[in-house]
């Protein structure tokens, strides 16, 4: 199984999810948006990302 590790740092909040980014260009993406409920109230500065394929 291949996998790739990407870590992301806080960009903002909107009214129901957390946005965070990268900005390195070889990132696999380059934002996720995270329902708020998945995290905690105050929303950590950075989360790392696994992805995993077959």
């Amino acid at each position: 199984m291949n996998t790739k590790v990407v870590e992301l740092t806080f960009v903002k909040s909107t009214k129901g999810t957390h946005v965070y980014g990268s900005d390195l260009e070889d990132a696999a993406t380059p934002s996720v948006y995270i329902k708020r409920s998945a995290l905690p109230e105050k929303p950590p500065s950075v989360i790392t990302l696994t992805l995993s394929w077959k």
